[in-house]
């Protein structure tokens, strides 16, 4: 199972690479997987039914009991082989359905890793990987449903549904971590086994139906379906026919059999699928686009798969599941004919169509097969699946335990319910292939064009292959009913029925004559109307606009009420929340007197002393120069007090950081006067350097009350051995930073990237890439040499000679290629001595800003001809595949391993292949400074040069024009 999500995984991004190139014919690749994938989980099945379970897992977070556990019984067998078997027959179809020259890239990729993360919350038993799972699917959903962002209608409807169904995710978050506490476990299994009983229990398994409710778009949450069918008709059949919408089913037919006596747990599934379907049935018989007609038309029958599992008996969860793997089959296959449709004839409205059973003929019987399934007449599938609903219904009314008007409202909401799936098939399938001509005519529409040909009438065995499945099953019951035992045999209430198409003269064959009769009357008197649909004034989706709005007018409110605009308000008032809260604490706490040590040596004492000078100093000084000197003197006084502590790494960390900083900060500083203000210092500076003294006394206080409250070994003493043991290296920072505590730095290079792309996104439009004077060409920024100067530092010999500076220009000649190997040996000697991916950074950066400050932008362009962003990105999922790599060779997540090699007249060397987590950590730093450089440099330079801005001079608060080059300027 493990391997069949990794797999997905991969071919989900290796397929948008090969996109661009394969066009269309690159869905036979994930298709061809899900088919395989299909093959092997019924492999499965001979043993899942005999009663078995097939489980594998991998320890994730030992500590917090969360573990990547994965499990397979009969429920889960059902699901993924609904995922696998419908998604290849819908991945096959989209080879046909998308054209090369339009497809975008990401689509494969996406479609695929929807299928993956939904195989993921299928097989999941750890109810926190489930929850994950969960999210995924939404994250998927959003993307595919905004696949086109130019179109408003598509991001609307896809920040709706992703909003609705995260919102449910919380919910069932919260709902997930409370169960898992009070069980004692988070194995899904093991809580279904025995199920704890609290008050905490049932809050949290009504938490757990919230996420299921919005999951599968049920009542009030309904409204988000209809609209993300803006999305293509394959990522429709897919996510929104036959997978996604189903895990809401999925979850509640999971936690029947432990919580269905739950008081409020059949009241809420039964009284909220009722209302859906019915409100679900009766949009869709005022629909004219056959799309969002069938749309409304999943919603209904969501409504009913949720009513007849809420019934939570034995014969309730047969004909639930038996009906959801025949609506993913028979609605899969009449999306799939409305995209045929759409594509050919260029139009989804019932007044335009009618006699499509003449041009496609094929196309009429598999939609008539998969209309007769939905419809839920003999011999589908759906008929049997409805008639156990139907039975567990009636068999509810005198159920003990289940209120009768519960079973009563069940009976009757399914006969009603499905009365309104017969009346919106009528009109669906005879609006669209069996309306008499000349009434067509009548309605006076131009006509549309007929796409002939081979392949078109060929395209229609894809929906027939699904379709003939959902007819054909039916006549298989009893085989059906006993692959379903494992999932419904621990229900709590009921006899065990049978599915099939005869039970003789029951109830429950009145409620489907009623229905088929009901059903056709309706059709009759409502269904035939070719009125434009008319939005209801009250309706879910009103009230969810009307929230939104009221949510943005509250937040404009609260912004333009707390956002001023003012630095120094905003910083003042997080400087008083810290001193107020935290001092607070510090005053109240029963803390006793801490032991006190000024210094270990003299030389700690001097640089104390020099640096909270230099800080009283910094604090009080108008000059932006001399504040930000003074600044670089406390960073590198605190790196002399690292070193006067014994911590080589910290101390070159800091140092090298304080660089960076420092030349970031001179870049800046070109741009901005000299002084901070020209105004007379007020009073209230008084008060802010009094509250910044609270604030530092309120820091320094709970720092030395922290270090003195320790009553536990310290954690960190176990990293001198760890080091050896786990990380095989002698630094114990490196060995840290990359092994004991991997994910934190995972953590801190992502808060990197995110702040390399925030600062250039402020000052970049479209792309990373700087062209100072019109002289870079390609993709990758790569320099016009017809335009630069001979030899090395070629660049600067387009600068003006009173830009350019030879002293400068001949140390860079000389140190850029002596701290790039520098930089290097840092990078691999980091694990036994000082260094590391972090400080190897740091110092391949500065090497690119001595180029950029020697010789300007172009210069830069040439030393670094890459896009910044590439090496954020290629650093980001190194360290992350190295971080998850050790688990497809049988070990654990972050697991180092080490190796001796032996090179000839090099002797040995010794390899650990956490290397390859710190080169992704080198990467992403080097991305970050470069990123920087050309941001807060090259390319305010450029922006300032193109719009011919006059900027402040270093030497006074007027202006001068901006100089013809670079850093030089």
């Amino acid at each position: 199972m493990i391997a069949t999500l990794a797999a997905s995984a991969l071919i989900a991004l290796m397929t948008s690479a090969l996109s661009p190139r394969m066009g269309r014919w690159v869905f036979l690749i994930p298709a061809i997987a899900s088919g395989v994938a299909f093959v092997y989980f019924l492999t499965l099945a001979p043993a899942i039914l005999s009663g078995e379970a097939v489980e594998e897992s991998i320890e994730w977070i030992p500590s917090l009991g969360i573990t990547l556990a994965f499990r397979m019984g009969a429920l889960q067998l059902l699901l993924a082989l609904v995922v696998t078997g419908v998604g290849a027959m819908i991945l096959a179809y989209s080879v046909w359905y998308f054209e090369s020259k339009t497809l975008k890239s990401r689509t494969v990729g996406l479609l695929t890793g929807f299928a993956a993360s939904m195989l993921l919350l299928v097989l999941a038993d750890d109810v926190i990987l489930l929850v994950i799972g969960w999210e995924l699917t939404s994250v998927f959903s959003y993307l595919l449903v905004g696949l086109n962002h130019h179109s408003r209608k598509n991001r609307s409807a896809a920040q709706t549904a992703f909003i609705v169904t995260t919102a449910g995710g919380l919910a069932m978050l919260v709902g997930a971590v409370m169960l898992g506490s009070e069980a004692g476990t988070y194995m899904l299994h093991e809580i279904l086994a025995q199920p704890p009983e609290s008050t905490i229990t049932t809050v949290a398994v009504m938490l757990l139906l919230a996420g299921a409710l919005s999951k599968s778009a049920i009542f009030p949450f309904h409204f988000w379906l209809p609209g993300a069918m803006a999305a293509p008709t394959p990522v429709s059949a897919f996510l929104h026919a036959a997978a996604m919408v189903k895990a809401g089913i999925y979850l509640s037919a999971a936690l029947v059999p432990a919580f269905a006596d739950i008081p409020l747990f059949r009241p809420t599934l039964i009284v909220l699928g009722v209302a859906t379907m019915l409100v679900g049935a009766y949009r869709a018989l005022l629909q004219t686009d056959i799309k969002v007609l069938l749309a409304h038309g999943t919603v209904s029958q969501l409504g009913l798969l949720m009513t007849i599992v809420g019934i939570g008996t034995k014969t309730a969860l047969m004909g639930g599941l038996a009906m959801l793997a025949a609506h993913a089959m028979f609605k899969a296959s009449l999306f799939m004919v409305v995209g045929t449709i759409d594509r050919q004839y260029g139009t989804r409205q019932l007044t335009k169509l009618g006699t499509l059973r003449k041009d496609r003929p094929l196309l009429a019987v598999a939609a008539t097969l998969a209309a007769i399934a939905m419809a839920g007449l003999p011999p589908a599938m759906a008929f049997a699946a409805k008639e156990a609903g139907l039975e567990a219904a009636w068999e509810a009314i005198s159920l003990p335990g289940v209120p009768t008007w519960l079973g009563v409202l069940a009976f009757a909401g399914i006969v009603v319910g499905s009365m309104g799936t017969v009346a919106y098939t009528l009109r669906f399938l005879i609006g669209t292939f069996f309306v008499d001509s000349r009434l067509r005519e009548a309605l006076d529409d131009e006509p549309f064009i007929v796409r002939h040909g081979m392949w078109p009438q060929l395209v229609a065995l894809f929906p027939m292959v699904l379709a003939v499945l959902g007819i054909v099953s039916g006549f298989f019951g009893k085989p059906i009913t006993a692959a379903l035992e494992g999932a419904t045999a621990s229900a709590p209430a009921g006899e065990a029925s049978y599915l099939a198409l005869w039970h003789g003269f029951t109830p429950a064959l009145a409620g489907s004559a009623i229905a088929v009769v009901g059903g056709f009357i309706v059709w009759r008197l409502f269904g035939r109307s070719m009125a434009a649909p008319v939005e209801p004034r009250f309706s879910a989706a009103a009230a969810y606009a009307g929230m939104m709005r009221g949510l943005d007018r509250l937040a404009v409110e609260v912004t333009g009420r707390t956002q001023s605009g003012s630095l120094p308000v905003h910083v003042s008032t997080i400087a008083v929340t810290v001193t107020v809260l935290a001092g607070a604490g510090l005053a109240f706490a029963s803390l006793g007197a801490p032991k006190l040590v000024v210094a270990d040596s003299v030389g700690q004492l001097v640089v104390g002393i020099a640096v909270s000078v230099c800080a009283l100093v910094a604090a009080n000084t108008r000059g932006r120069l001399k504040t930000f000197l003074l600044m670089g003197i406390v960073g590198y006084g605190t790196a002399m007090m690292f070193l006067l502590h014994g911590a080589p790494d910290l101390a070159l960390t800091q140092i090298l950081a304080e660089t960076v900083l420092l030349v970031l900060l001179v870049l800046v500083l070109r741009h901005l006067p000299k002084y901070f203000t020209n105004r007379p210092l007020r009073g209230v500076r008084w008060l802010r350097a009094l509250l910044a003294a609270c604030v530092g006394a309120v820091a320094g206080l709970g720092a030395l009350f922290a270090a003195n409250s320790r009553n536990e070994a310290s954690i960190s003493d176990r990293f001198y051995e760890l080091a050896y043991s786990f990380g095989f290296g002698r630094n114990i920072v490196n060995v840290t930073l990359v092994d004991i505590r991997a994910w934190d730095t995972v953590g801190e290079i992502s808060v990197l990237l995110a702040a390399a792309t925030g600062v250039a996104s402020l000052i970049f439009i479209r792309t990373r890439v700087v062209d100072p004077v019109g002289t870079l060409r390609g993709r990758r920024g790569r320099p016009d040499t017809s335009k630069v100067g001979p030899g090395w530092l070629r660049a600067g010999a387009t600068a003006d000679m009173q830009g350019r500076a030879p002293m400068l220009e001949m140390m860079t000649r000389l140190l850029f290629p002596v701290m790039l190997v520098v930089a290097i040996y840092l990078l691999f000697a980091g694990h036994n001595d000082p260094g590391g991916g972090f400080i190897a950074g740091i110092v391949a950066g500065l090497a690119l800003c001595v180029r950029y400050l020697a010789a300007g932008a172009l210069e830069l362009a040439e030393a670094a001809p890459i896009d910044a962003g590439k090496l954020l990105g290629g650093g980001i999922i190194l360290a992350a595949l190295s971080l998850i790599g050790p688990v497809f060779f049988g070990g654990s997540v972050g697991q180092s391993y080490d190796y001796t090699i032996e090179i000839l007249a090099m002797g040995e060397i010794h390899f650990v292949t956490s290397v390859f987590f710190d080169v992704g950590v080198f990467l992403v730093v080097l991305g970050t400074v470069l990123d920087f450089i050309r941001s807060l440099g090259a390319g305010i330079d450029t922006q300032w040069r193109n719009d011919q801005t006059p900027r402040p001079s270093a030497h006074s608060d007027r202006t001068v024009p901006v100089r013809s080059r670079g850093a030089q300027s």
